[in-house]
């Protein structure tokens, strides 16, 4: 079966508007519309008819009024009835009422569709959209069935139709491009035979940047209360957290502030334990801003803003936008980065060290540990949260400064994720081997510092 004929057995059965028709041979011929294709369809239809009828052959005669019926009654196309009445040749317009099978007329006006998307987003600032949208299903199952009876094999999808057409209208009337990779924002219509919604998913922005942690007694981010789950409690002083504040809650509510944002998310390279100061060249993180109405921040500004409010508790340097796939190379980098440490330690009471005895001792630390692994289980301080399995790293290098008999200074350049505490006091034989087994003596950490981070 021709084109021709696939069209004249659709509007024997059917009523279909000229969009859904060129929907239905829209993967033949390039750079039109549907619409257009449509009704090229049924002019050219309309065309070879009249030009049948002309022939005055009487076996061709018949077919072709039938056809230019079909076209004038069952498609409502004024082309096919201006033939038949400049022919002479009555048609019935009582059939001319109905609705397009396919997509009950929606393709015929769009523009409730455009308007609904453009009072949603008022007041929000983005340069690129993306139009979505969610069929129901009895409009996707009326178009298979629909399909696989006229066998037509070159159609396109309702949902590529509409995200398309309403795509380009809305992108003209909000002067913004339509992209497909990492839009600003996407309309996500909810489309039915007789009524629609819309809800737009906005983009977060990313921001990234390093920290310094000046102070101890913080976490990283925000604490929710074990035993209420930030709900309020007796344990928690009706705080909902466990700690007072975090460095993510230092950081972020000038960024929200700005952006105008609904919350954030805050993602670290890695995190340092809450008695742990973060120094020296900081520690790379990126600040997720969620639902923001701004999207053009004035980072330096933010960042003064930042540094001023959190003197002497927390430091931010190097901000500049990121993207979401760089969230997740933070986190793989962490595992494989090097990280220098600075350890405040002491030796138990009941032995106490001389320098020339604490040299060897960092000699012996030198030669079993230098350029060499060690294993890790998961120390007891993190059980309750954490897997308990054996993690494998290597230490890079170790300097050491004798300071009083029972009082040792400790730089150590590790890979990421390497458990310091443990490290030092062994973690009762979970990490092996550790600074305690190699003294011979029981060491504790008295402060912990991190003053260097290599990605």
């Amino acid at each position: 079966m021709n084109i021709t004929s696939k069209v004249i057995e659709i509007y024997r059965k059917y009523y279909i508007c000229p969009h859904c028709l060129g929907r239905c041979f829209a993967l033949l011929g390039t750079a039109t519309t549907n619409l257009d294709r449509g009704y090229s369809l049924l002019l050219s239809i309309t065309m070879e008819n009249h030009d049948l009828y002309l022939s005055r052959d009487k076996d061709n005669e018949n077919v072709a009024i039938d056809n230019l019926r079909i076209l004038a009654e069952n498609a409502n196309f004024l082309p096919s009835q201006k033939v038949l009445e400049n022919e002479g040749i009555e048609y019935n317009l009582i059939k001319v009422m109905k609705k397009c099978y396919l997509c009950n007329d929606l393709f015929l006006n769009l523009q409730p569709h455009v308007d609904k998307a453009k009072e949603s987003v008022i007041n929000r600032e983005f340069e690129s959209i993306l139009v979505g949208s969610r069929p129901d299903s009895s409009i996707l199952n009326r178009e298979d069935i629909f399909k696989a009876e006229f066998n037509l094999l070159n159609s396109e999808s309702f949902k590529g139709h509409f995200n398309r057409a309403v795509g380009k209208k809305i992108s003209s009337e909000l002067n913004v491009p339509a992209v497909f990779k990492y839009p600003d924002l996407t309309f996500l219509f909810s489309l039915s035979f007789e009524n629609f919604s819309v809800e737009i998913n906005i983009r977060s922005i990313f921001i990234a940047g390093r920290y310094n942690k000046l102070i101890r007694g913080i976490p990283q981010t925000r604490w929710i209360c074990k035993t209420c789950q930030g709900k309020g409690c007796d344990l928690c002083n009706n705080s909902g957290k466990m700690y007072k504040t975090s460095v993510e809650e230092l950081i972020s509510p000038e960024f929200i502030y700005r952006s105008i944002a609904s919350g954030s998310k805050f993602h670290g390279a890695g995190r340092e334990d809450i008695d742990v100061r973060m120094l020296g060249n900081g520690r790379p993180f990126i600040l997720e801003l969620e639902n923001p109405m701004i999207r053009s921040l004035e980072l330096n500004k933010i960042l003064k803003r930042v540094n001023k409010k959190n003197s002497r508790k927390v430091k931010i340097f190097d901000l500049r936008y990121s993207n979401k796939k760089e969230v997740i190379n933070i986190k793989t980098k962490s595992e494989i980065s090097k990280k220098t440490y600075k350890v405040l330690v002491e030796a138990s009471k009941n032995l106490s060290f001389n320098k020339f005895r604490f040299n060897q001792k960092i000699s012996d630390l030198k030669s079993q540990l230098e350029n060499q692994k060690i294993s890790q289980r998961t120390p007891n301080r993190v059980s309750h949260r954490r897997a308990d399995k054996i993690r494998e790293k290597t230490i890079y290098e170790i300097e050491g400064r004798f300071l009083k008999p029972q009082l040792f200074e400790f730089i150590i350049k590790t890979q990421g994720g390497t458990y310091i505490k443990e490290l030092i006091h062994g973690d009762n034989g979970r990490t092996i081997p550790s600074f305690s087994e190699i003294f011979n003596n029981p060491l504790s950490v008295l402060e912990l510092d991190v003053i260097g981070t290599e990605e």
